[in-house]
């Protein structure tokens, strides 16, 4: 396809401020090396390892179109069609290389190992390779992508500028050729980078506009979210109308610029509007139809040191559990990467403009430091501080904690979250705590993916409320209590129903789950709410008053969450339905109304 001109692709994407700035950008000066294949940039004898796209040549060989550093040497890793197969001798044929297959073999998705595979299927080889023997350590078959790939440790190469220059990964020979990328986004882009700074990395575009002289690209794409909710008897009473039903499109055009290896851009613009369509609570019009930049920024990497990296502008804040963070913020983080596992960050947030009023008077100093176990799994530590120039909530409070996140034991993902509250409240000193622990045991070897979740979340609350000390944790304002269990879809984890910030309550979580289908999952989720001291408030989505607690009883009821989700059907679509029940206990007495939720959410990525 020939490549558009810029003036005819920005006349078609009606943005002014993402044209102005692409073209400024354009104009910068590059540092990228010229006349030359490029990947003779990358220092073959400095890289443990590689990641390869590219395809299989009718000549008999891996023809490479991009390829991309890892941090660490790894075993080798396979994804395309199997060439050849022989279910009696035990081996598949892929990329010329012959895989052997034992009884330690895992088929993940699949029940009857070998005598399920063909030629011609697409599947996903991890495998160990000892004296040039090949052998399939595991062999997935469902939902995999396209795009062939291979990932490796090199073992050889023959690079001079001069075709055909190759490299080895352990007898496997990979042809570069002058079309061979290294500066595409995802090349260039380092594992831990693309952990930090998932914005700048695109699988599809609506549009790529490239330079193939410098390097640069602007990459343009765009998703449209559609979603449907229902609520019933929120009031927890049937005496009292408070059913409501709306419906929220968002159309979300997003452009990532890559200017040279050091300079990138990001520009998110929101086309949204909340549509109700029955309200019996307090009159409420429609959202306006506007345009809303939630995000534009600027990211300089490698500035005078490897991994120091800076990021200003508004920005997404967020993070695997959504415990702290979930939101777009005006901010200027500083990062720095260069000592794996180590990430360091700190930030200086203050939103003018925020989507919430209050987030206008609060200026919040940020550090962490995250210890990576593996891929996606760190430990971390850190502490938050905020000042409020609103003299009447008077409330800065200091957050300080550590947590984990990730699997590093196979089938098995887990959490721990530990925070300690300290500062004033409304003339109060702070002295709260927050736990929150959970484990997620999933079998990727039994047919259907059969998976179990437990968890236990608890907020510290106030027992006298009389003295001038203030045990009620608060979260922080920013979170979004947003996660997924081993499901394809992100649920509120404490419950979509009620859906409490975790202040003065404990929360106990099962749950179970299976994938019927590759692409499709099942869950069934199950929340017990008490209060730490029987109090008259909290702090949840129930409609508010009548529905509160009494302050007598400590038992906030129970609820079940049904989620069902499918993942990139036809490659663009992904659906999920969820209900949530939720039946009120003595707490609530006499308002004791089940409350139901239905969610229908909606993403076609473009």
């Amino acid at each position: 396809m020939p490549e558009p001109k810029l003036r005819r692709v920005f006349s078609r994407f009606p943005i002014r401020i993402t044209s102005v700035l692409a073209l400024y950008l354009m104009t910068l000066p590059d540092s990228a090396n010229c006349g030359q294949p490029e990947y003779m940039k990358l220092d073959f004898e400095q890289i443990p390892a590689v990641e390869i796209k590219g395809h299989w040549d009718t000549t008999g060989a891996f023809v490479a179109t991009d390829i991309s550093q890892l941090p660490k040497p790894r075993r080798p890793k396979l994804r395309g069609p199997i060439q050849g197969i022989n279910k009696n001798g035990g081996f598949i044929v892929m990329y010329g290389i012959t895989i052997e297959i034992d009884e330690d073999t895992q088929f993940p998705g699949a029940d009857s190992g070998i005598s399920s595979l063909k030629i011609g299927q697409r599947v996903e080889v991890s495998c160990k390779v000892r004296d040039k023997i090949w052998e399939a350590k595991k062999i997935s078959i469902g939902d995999i992508k396209d795009s062939d790939k291979i990932k490796g440790t090199i073992t050889n190469f023959s690079i001079d500028g001069v075709a055909p220059d190759t490299i080895e990964i352990s007898g496997l020979i990979i042809i570069l050729n002058e079309k061979t990328d290294v500066d595409d986004p995802t090349g260039f882009i380092n594992p831990r980078e693309t952990d930090l700074f998932k914005d700048l990395v695109f699988s599809n575009s609506l549009y790529s506009i490239r330079d193939d002289n410098s390097g640069r690209t602007l990459k343009i794409t765009t998703d449209y979210r559609q979603t449907i909710k229902s609520e019933q008897e929120y009031d927890l009473y049937d005496l009292f109308p408070s059913d409501y039903r709306d419906a929220e499109p968002d159309l979300r055009l997003e452009s990532a610029g890559f200017w040279n290896q050091s300079l990138r851009s990001f520009f998110q613009l929101r086309l949204r509007k909340r549509i109700i369509i029955d309200n019996e609570r307090v009159p409420e019009p429609s959202s306006k139809f506007d345009p809303d930049i939630s995000q534009l920024y600027i990211l300089a990497t490698n500035l005078g040191v490897t991994g120091l990296t800076a990021q200003i502008g508004r920005q997404d804040f967020d993070e695997p559990r959504e415990w702290l963070f979930d939101e777009y913020l005006d901010a200027l983080r500083v990062y720095y990467y260069g000592r794996e596992p180590l990430v360091l960050e700190t930030a200086y947030i203050h939103s003018s403009f925020s989507i919430s009023d209050q987030y206008n008077t609060w200026t919040d100093l940020f550090a962490q430091a995250r210890w990576y176990l593996n891929k996606k799994s760190f430990i971390r530590s850190y502490i938050l501080k905020r000042s409020d120039s609103d003299i009447t909530r008077k409330r800065e409070p200091v957050y300080y904690g550590i947590g984990y996140s990730g699997h590093i034991i196979p089938m098995i993902d887990s959490w721990a979250e530990f925070s300690v509250l300290r500062g004033h409240d409304k003339g109060k000193t702070q002295k709260a705590d927050a736990l929150d622990l959970g484990i997620v045991l999933s079998a990727k070897n039994v047919k259907f993916f059969p998976s179990i979740t437990a968890a236990y979340a608890r907020g510290s609350g106030d027992k006298t409320g009389g003295d001038n000390i203030s045990n009620d944790y608060r979260q922080t304002g920013y979170q979004d209590n947003t996660s997924d269990f081993a499901g394809f879809k992100s649920v509120q984890y404490y419950g979509e129903v009620l859906d409490p910030e975790l202040c003065n309550l404990k929360i106990t979580t099962l749950g179970a789950g299976v994938r019927p289908l590759s692409n499709a999952s099942v869950e069934l989720i199950y929340h017990k709410y008490t209060q730490q001291y029987p109090d008259n408030k909290i702090r949840g989505n129930l409609v508010d008053p009548p529905a509160r607690p009494n302050g007598i009883s400590d038992q906030i009821g129970s609820e079940v969450d049904i989620i069902l989700g499918f993942s990139r059907l036809w490659n663009h679509l992904h659906i999920a339905w969820i209900t949530g029940i939720f039946t009120p206990g003595k707490a609530f007495a006499p308002f004791l109304e089940t409350a139901v939720t239905n969610k229908l959410n909606l993403k076609i990525v473009l």
